[in-house]
């Protein structure tokens, strides 16, 4: 089994090392968001902000690293594994997917949803910061990619095809369909906390705007994976988020 990860150990250790700085900068971004007796009580917990740092990013890795090896194994054994290769087709998707997935993480949201969930529009007043920007490329671009796609999909459609399609040759298309809805609707759902702690109240507006950011574009991006590996998934993801940044930067 070990051997798919040495067959695939470049790729491997590039997202650990991008898990790495992700966990970085976005532990460094959540902690810019926490009141002074928030971080002191960190502090306390751990012993110091430093060592807060380090654990947060050493979690971050493990994770990845574990995430990420099952992930590649998994794959390989029900056929989603794809080595990075340029192909036209793949990358008219991904311009597309991070086209679209760029204008509604900032236009769409900040003009659209932004006119009926007033926090969602004061959200937009300051600027992004370096380190919240860096997270979004990398925890988000990458690290999402590991677990949702190349962990959970990949998860899913083994297990659905050990149950219910063990004697066929080739696992059907639809079971890949079905897993990227399935990681897809748990990725939106996962976000349902961090929109109340962030709104303070969750209503069916907010949950929509909570499911088309994650859910619909999670399907978008597993459909590159599917289609032309975990490579082109990462870019659009990737993609989305700095064409999304670029706007705000410039235009919002």
């Amino acid at each position: 089994m070990m051997k798919y990860i040495k067959e695939n150990w470049i790729f491997f250790a590039f997202m650990i090392l991008i898990c790495i700085v992700g966990g970085y900068f976005t532990t460094i971004y959540t902690l810019e968001t926490f009141d002074q007796s928030m971080i002191e009580d960190t502090i306390k917990q751990v012993g110091s902000k430093e060592l807060f740092i380090g654990i947060s990013v050493a979690q971050a890795s493990l994770y990845g690293a574990i995430f990420a090896g099952i992930g590649i194994i998994l794959s390989n054994k029900i056929g989603l594994w794809k080595k990075f290769e340029v192909n036209k087709k793949a990358i008219l998707g991904v311009v597309i997917i991070s086209i679209i997935g760029g204008l509604s993480l900032s236009i769409v949201d900040r003009y659209v949803f932004g006119s009926f969930i007033d926090p969602v529009l004061h959200s937009y007043d300051n600027k992004p910061t370096i380190e919240y920007t860096i997270a979004t490329f990398t925890y988000g671009g990458v690290y999402e990619e590991i677990l949702m796609r190349l962990f959970l999909m990949s998860l899913f459609s083994w297990i659905i095809a050990k149950i219910f399609y063990r004697k066929e040759k080739e696992i059907p298309v639809k079971v890949f369909i079905i897993s990227n809805i399935i990681a897809a609707l748990l990725f939106a759902i996962g976000h349902i906390p961090a929109n109340i702690q962030t709104f303070g109240y969750v209503d069916a507006l907010i949950l929509f705007r909570c499911f088309f950011m994650n859910g619909a574009f999670g399907i978008a991006f597993g459909w590159l994976y599917r289609k032309y590996g975990i490579g082109y998934s990462m870019l659009a993801h990737f993609g989305a988020h700095l064409i999304s940044k670029i706007i705000w930067l410039l235009f919002i």
